[in-house]
């Protein structure tokens, strides 16, 4: 079995009438979830990884999500957009009150590279064959991150592909041919 770890680029959109990628993606189960961040997606990592997987998929995000915890539940969230949240009037408070008065760019830059990081290296010591972009972290900077593991990097950043900031798809890229050549690579690949 093929796992897809990711953001929302790699989480499906019923109401979509296209067909995403990952859904294209032979043998494949995508733990892809709207919104999730470098944390949770490290944790879709290790599940992927204790699942006995033939190959997985990560896309990483931007350093600007975070979660919750209530309960057993993490729920997601990104600082800068309350579209589709699942957050209490109450949870959101307190994020805008952290994002205003305690949240750091710069300290949240180095933790989520901290995460990404150790992902990798989780990933290369599995002996798991993989791929990743590092995805909506730092995207469209100057400076390039992770090159250490460049024989793992997709081709594809799919943060590039974006050409839709609506909340829906969620998926955000909304030309079909760019799905299918996004499937068809990685098919190639696993």
């Amino acid at each position: 079995m093929i796992f897809i770890c990711g953001d929302s680029f790699c989480a499906s959109d019923k109401e979509s009438k296209i067909k995403p990628w990952h859904e294209q993606v032979k043998n494949s189960k995508s733990l892809g979830e709207v919104c999730a961040s470098n944390l949770l997606i490290s944790l879709q990592i290790d599940y992927a990884l204790a699942s006995y997987p033939s190959f997985i998929i990560v896309n990483f995000t931007s350093c600007t999500r975070g979660e919750i915890v209530r309960g057993e539940e993490f729920i997601p969230y990104t600082i800068t957009n309350t579209v589709g949240d699942r957050l209490s009037k109450a949870e959101r408070i307190a994020v805008d009150l952290h994002t205003k008065h305690i949240y750091n760019l710069g300290l949240e830059i180095y933790k989520n590279r901290c995460i990404i990081e150790s992902a990798l290296q989780r990933l290369v010591k599995s002996n798991v064959p993989f791929l990743f972009d590092q995805g909506g972290f730092e995207h469209k900077q100057e400076r390039r991150y992770f090159e250490e593991f460049d024989e793992y990097r997709s081709k594809y950043c799919l943060w590039d592909h974006g050409d839709s900031h609506e909340h829906r798809p969620y998926f955000h890229i909304t030309d079909q041919n760019t799905h299918d050549e996004i499937a068809e690579y990685y098919n190639g690949q696993t």
